[in-house]
C-alpha cells in the first residue's frame, strides 16, 4: 500500500513538472513569434535584407512604402530612402559601390523605432539600454554625434551630441563615462559586410 502511494505521488510530481516545462517552452515560442522578422536587426542583416540584396529587390520589399532614389548624376544611384507616413526617412540604404544598384548594399541607416535588435535596442532606446545589452567596442566623435561601435551587430550607433552637453563641432575624444544614461539614439547604421 505504501509503494502505491509513493508511486502515485511521484507520478503527480512528474505530471506537474511536464506542465511547467511545457508552459516554459510555449512562452519562449510565443516571445520568438511575437518579434517581427522583417524588422529584426541582426549582425549584417535587417529582416530579409542583407549585403546581396539589390535595389530592384528593395523595390519589391518596399512596394507599398513611399520610396525615393537619390541620384548622384544622371541615373546613377547614390541613396535609396524609405519614408514613414510623416514624410521622414525611416531607412536609408547605400549601395555597396557608389552609383551601383545591382551589386548589393553596403549599409542601411535606421531611423525608425520599429526596427529592433534581438535584445530590444531601437532608435527609441537610450545609452543605458545599449550598455545593459551590448559591449561597446569603440567610441568616436563626429561633428554632430558620438558614434558607438558595436561589433556584435556589425553596427554603429550615433548618439546626439546635444545629449552629451558637447559642442557640435567638438572633436575631442569621448569616453563612456561622459555619456549620460538617458542620451538618445540618432540612428543605427547596420553594415552589410
Amino acid at each position: 500500500m505504501k509503494c502505491v502511494s509513493i508511486l502515485h505521488t511521484k507520478k503527480k510530481k512528474f505530471i506537474k513538472m511536464k506542465k511547467v516545462i511545457g508552459f516554459l517552452f510555449l512562452s519562449i515560442l510565443l516571445i520568438q513569434c511575437g518579434q517581427d522578422k522583417d524588422t529584426l536587426i541582426v549582425k549584417s542583416q535587417l529582416g530579409k535584407i542583407d549585403k546581396n540584396t539589390s535595389i530592384e529587390e528593395l523595390d519589391k520589399i518596399f512596394k507599398n512604402d513611399s520610396v525615393e532614389k537619390f541620384t548622384a548624376s544622371g541615373d546613377l544611384l547614390r541613396e535609396y530612402r524609405v519614408f514613414d507616413v510623416d514624410g521622414k526617412p525611416s531607412l536609408i540604404f547605400l549601395p555597396k559601390f557608389q552609383n551601383d544598384s545591382i551589386n548589393g548594399l553596403e549599409l542601411v541607416k535606421i531611423y525608425a523605432g520599429q526596427y529592433t535588435t534581438e535584445k530590444g535596442i531601437s532608435t527609441g532606446s537610450t545609452f543605458k539600454d545599449i550598455v545593459d545589452n551590448y559591449s561597446i567596442d569603440k567610441i568616436e566623435p563626429s561633428f554632430s554625434a558620438a558614434i558607438l561601435f558595436i561589433d556584435e551587430l556589425n553596427a554603429t550607433i550615433s548618439l546626439n551630441k546635444q545629449d552629451l552637453n558637447l559642442d557640435e563641432f567638438d572633436m575631442r575624444k569621448i569616453n563612456q563615462g561622459q555619456i549620460p544614461d538617458e542620451a538618445s539614439i540618432k540612428n543605427i547604421s547596420l553594415w552589410f559586410d
